[in-house]
């Protein structure tokens, strides 16, 4: 038994204090460990004999606890820090009580003093940053109530005027008019839906016994295309969907227009569909649209790196405007569209710079196509041309008019178009730099025009069925 005993007071002795050390780093960790997700804002989930009890959203447990919770801390780690110490220092044997004199009981009876205080201050903080918590918790539930007051007032809003925009009276839907952009200007994160709402009510059908309509709709329209919303940083601009609306007398000049806008398959219909001097950035899409109008014009507008597309699109007026205008790295494409007999296209005097004209697929029928008087600048960039397509275009009785232009650093291309009975002035044409693609162009005698052309093509020989052979540029 003794020898037991003995054997138990050497391994104590012996490994106490390791043990006793790996115990004390083990939960120190721990209380670190939750100490630092705290102070960095997480939740922390301590064990506790109750289910703690909220007292303010955001705060968990009670005030009691947290104290206690910081209290430990701060005595576990001042405990391990003087063990610390104690192990740095070798161990020392400490003196016996009757040695100490009373300067040194005096020093001994201020540290423990201290330690006091310390532990005070380790409370007085506990409940400072309690507090803390609680004040922030109201301020944020103060702050949601606000929001939900808010979202509910401008849902009252939003459901009052979509139910002025359904009335029967003129002046009642007016009225919501107005009031939906109102709100669309006060409540940013409602502004798409309102707008939606306004775009969704031009597509409705048009009523033709209620004369007062149409004053509602161009004022929708106006409403919202000479509105200027403000937009903070990263906030997505408003997106404007005119698919399958019908436009009666369309004023929209002296606007800007970019890819927050969509006319395809809209009807633009009256005396003039006016869209001159205006400003054209990014994408602007007019697929599928049909223009009644008689005169279409976007004279003496800007096109500044943009795309504007009229795929598929039927020109059933008489006349189609772009002269004077101004395009700078942008594409007008008209693949597909399909000009009424009698129309006329007229790109006269217009600027361009690294720019593309396409025809591509386009019929036309007693018909003009003007490009009289237009200035391709030469490039700015090494092998950046500019391009006029009117490949595989069919046209019969037709204008085709070059008369004036000077075309630098481009490519016209006629492969493939096949020009019945058309007339095609290129007197004082300049051609500089400039490649004419005409694989497949017919008839013959449009071949021998461009090929007589100075600069225009290669010296080759012009085969007799039409077909002038040349390779594409890389």
């Amino acid at each position: 038994m003794s020898t037991t005993l003995a054997w138990f007071e050497r391994a104590f002795a012996a490994y106490w204090s390791p043990v006793l050390a790996a115990l004390v780093l083990f939960w120190a960790y721990r209380l670190g460990k939750r100490a630092l997700a705290i102070w960095a804002g997480h939740d922390v989930d301590f064990p506790d004999s109750k289910p703690s009890k909220e007292t303010e959203p955001g705060v968990k447990g009670s005030m009691a606890w947290a104290v206690v919770k910081w209290l430990t801390l701060a005595i576990v780690l001042a405990c391990a820090t003087g063990y610390g110490l104690f192990l740095v220092l070798g161990s020392p044997s400490l003196p016996d009580r009757n040695t100490f004199t009373t300067s040194e009981l005096l020093d001994l009876m201020k540290i423990g003093l201290a330690v006091v205080g310390g532990l005070g201050a380790v409370v007085a903080l506990a409940v400072a940053y309690r507090k803390q918590q609680v004040s922030e918790a109201a301020h944020l539930m103060a702050a949601g109530q606000e929001l939900r007051e808010h979202t509910k007032f401008f849902n009252e809003r939003y459901v009052s005027a979509a139910e002025q925009l359904g009335h029967e009276r003129f002046a009642v839907r007016l009225a919501g008019v107005y009031a939906m952009v109102g709100l669309a200007d006060d409540w940013p994160a409602g502004r798409q839906t309102c707008v939606d709402v306004l775009c969704g009510y031009l597509r409705t059908p048009y009523p033709e016994d209620d004369p007062t309509e149409r004053e509602v709709r161009q004022e929708i329209i106006k409403s919202l295309l000479d509105h200027v919303w403000d937009f903070r940083a990263g906030e997505q601009r408003v997106r404007m969907d005119f698919r399958k609306v019908q436009f009666e007398d369309l004023d929209l000049s002296r606007r800007k227009f970019s890819g927050e806008m969509d006319f395809e398959k809209a009807v633009f219909q009256g005396e003039l569909t006016n869209i001159a001097d205006c400003v054209f950035t990014g994408k602007v899409n007019f697929s599928g649209a049909i223009f009644k109008s008689g005169t279409t014009s976007f004279a003496g507008s800007t096109f500044e790196s943009a795309t504007v597309l009229f795929h598929r699109t039927e020109f059933r007026g008489n006349r189609v405007e772009f002269t004077q205008s101004v395009l700078s790295d942008s594409e007008l494409s008209f693949a597909e569209a399909t000009v009424g007999d009698g129309m006329t296209v007229t790109f006269r005097d217009v600027q361009a710079q690294h720019s593309t004209i396409s025809f591509e697929g386009v019929h036309l029928r007693n018909a003009e196509l003007d490009f009289a008087d237009v200035s391709f600048l030469p490039s700015k960039a090494y092998r950046k041309v500019s391009n006029i397509s009117l490949r595989r275009v069919v046209a019969e009785a037709t204008a085709l008019t070059f008369r004036g232009s000077k075309i630098n650093d481009t490519n016209l291309r006629l492969d493939g178009a096949e020009l019945a009975d058309c007339a095609i002035d290129v007197k004082d044409l300049e051609l500089i730099k400039t490649t004419v693609l005409a694989h497949g162009l017919m008839p013959v005698e449009a071949v021998k025009l461009f090929h007589s052309l100075t600069g225009a093509m290669q010296k080759v020989p012009v085969p007799e069925h039409g077909d002038l052979r040349q390779d594409e540029p890389q």
